[in-house]
C-alpha cells in the first residue's frame, strides 16, 4: 500500500537519453568507473545521457557477483565475450590489467561498441596501433582513460595556456612518484608494478605524465631517458626469489615540437611519496603549478604584478561556478576528491556517444594512447642505446 501523499519519480527520469554501460573488470578500477557513472545523472543537472549499468565482467564469478549487486548492476558475465554480444550495452569499459586490454577492446569495437580502456592502452606501441586502428575502422567513439586531463585545477591550467595568459611556454617539469618498492625485503607481491603484469613504473604511472605533458604543452619531437631498476630479485611471499625485469624509476628529458623543453619522471621507490604527481609550467609572462596531493588548488604567476613587494603565485581554487567542469552540486569552495577526475571523464564520452560529439582535444583517444606508448618505447631505447631519439608515430 502506497503511503498517503507519496508521489512516485520515474528512474531514470523521462527526456535523457539513456547509455548502456558494459563493464569488463570488478577490481579498483573496475569499481572507480562504476562509482563515477553512478554520480553523473546527481553531479550534474541537465547530465548529457544517463548512464545504466547494463552488466560487469569477471573470470571469479563469486567476486563479479558481488561487486555488480553492490554497484547496482543489471547482471553480470563471467565471459567477456558474452559481454560484447549483449545487445543493450553501448559502450564497453575496460578495466582490467594492462596486459588485457587488447582483444576485449578490439572486439567490441567490431561488435560496434563505443570503447573506453583504462591506461596504458596497451603493453606495447604494436597492440595500441591495432587497438586505435580496429576503433577507427569501426566508426566508434573510443577513449584512452587518462583521468588527470579532468581535474578542473588541470583544465584551468589547459585555459589560461591557450588563451596565452602564461606567454610562450618554455619548460615543463613534472614527475610522479610511489613508493611501494623502496624496501628490498619488501615481498614482490607489495610491489605492483613487478608483480601481476609486470608492467613496470613507466607502463603504470609514467604514462601519466606523459599524457599530460603532451595535453599542456603539445606533441613531443625527441627523448633521451634514463630506464631503471633497482632491486634486481624480490622474494615473494612464498619465499621463491624471482627476478624482477620491470622497471622502478625512469628520467626522461623531452624537446617539444615547439621549441620547449621538459623533464619527466616517475618512481616506485620514492621512500616517502604515496601518491604524488606534480607538475610546473614556465612561460615568457607566467608560471602555472599544480599538485595532485591538492587537487583543487592552481598555482598562478602572471607577470606585471603592480606591487613588486607582493610578487609572487596566487592559489587559486578552481571551485567557482565559471571554473571549468564544476558539478554545480557542490557550493564554491567545496574540494572535490580525486573520484572527480573519472566522473568527468565517464560524462565527457557520454556526452560524446549521446551527442555525436568529438573526443580530443580534451578527452585523450585511442590516437593519443597509441603516441603516449610510442614515447614510452623511445624512453626505453634511449636508456638503452644512450642516444637520443627523434619520435615518429
Amino acid at each position: 500500500m502506497t503511503p498517503k501523499g507519496f508521489k512516485t519519480i520515474a528512474y531514470p527520469r523521462a527526456g535523457f537519453r539513456r547509455v548502456g554501460i558494459g563493464m569488463l573488470g570488478h577490481g579498483f578500477m573496475g569499481k572507480v568507473h562504476s562509482n563515477a557513472y553512478l554520480k553523473i545523472p546527481y553531479s550534474f543537472p541537465t547530465p548529457a545521457a544517463w548512464p545504466e549499468l547494463i552488466a560487469m565482467c569477471g573470470r571469479n564469478e563469486a567476486k563479479v557477483a558481488d561487486v555488480a549487486s553492490r554497484f547496482g548492476y543489471k547482471g553480470y558475465y563471467t565471459d567477456w565475450r558474452e559481454l560484447v554480444a549483449d545487445p543493450a550495452v553501448e559502450i564497453f569499459d575496460n578495466c582490467t590489467p594492462d596486459d588485457r586490454h587488447k582483444e576485449p577492446s578490439i572486439a567490441a569495437a567490431q561488435a560496434g561498441k563505443h570503447v573506453i580502456c583504462e591506461k596504458p592502452l596497451a603493453m606495447t606501441a604494436e597492440d595500441a596501433r591495432a587497438m586505435r586502428d580496429a576503433a577507427e575502422l569501426a566508426g566508434v567513439r573510443h577513449m584512452t582513460c587518462f583521468n588527470y586531463r579532468f581535474i578542473p585545477a588541470v583544465r584551468l591550467a589547459r585555459e589560461l595556456i591557450d588563451q596565452g595568459a602564461i606567454g610562450k611556454p618554455y619548460h615543463f617539469r613534472g614527475r610522479y612518484l610511489q613508493e611501494p618498492g623502496h624496501d628490498p625485503a619488501a615481498p614482490l607481491e607489495d610491489a605492483w608494478y613487478a608483480s601481476g603484469t609486470k608492467s613496470g613504473i613507466l607502463l603504470g604511472i609514467g604514462s601519466h605524465i606523459i599524457d599530460m605533458a603532451r595535453f599542456l604543452m603539445g606533441e613531443m619531437a625527441t627523448v633521451s631517458g634514463l630506464v631503471r631498476t633497482y632491486n634486481a630479485t624480490r622474494s615473494s611471499r612464498d619465499g621463491r626469489l624471482e627476478t624482477v625485469w620491470a622497471d622502478e624509476a625512469n628520467l626522461a628529458l623531452v624537446e617539444f615540437v615547439s621549441g620547449a623543453t621538459g623533464t619527466l619522471e616517475s618512481s616506485g621507490v620514492a621512500t616517502g611519496h604515496r601518491n604524488q604527481h606534480t607538475w610546473e609550467i614556465n612561460g615568457s609572462r607566467g608560471s602555472l603549478a599544480w599538485d595532485l596531493e591538492d587537487p583543487n588548488h592552481l598555482q598562478v604567476f602572471i607577470d606585471g604584478a603592480p606591487l613588486k613587494s607582493v610578487r609572487g603565485f596566487t592559489n587559486v581554487s578552481a571551485t567557482d561556478p565559471g571554473h571549468p567542469l564544476q558539478t554545480q552540486y557542490l557550493p564554491v569552495g567545496h574540494n572535490a576528491g580525486w573520484e572527480y577526475g573519472h566522473l568527468h571523464a565517464l560524462h565527457h564520452f557520454l556526452d560524446c556517444v549521446a551527442n555525436d560529439t568529438a573526443v580530443a582535444p580534451f578527452g585523450a583517444t585511442f590516437e593519443d594512447g597509441y603516441r603516449c606508448q610510442v614515447i614510452m618505447e623511445a624512453i626505453v631505447a634511449s636508456s638503452q642505446s644512450g642516444k637520443r631519439i627523434e619520435l615518429a608515430y
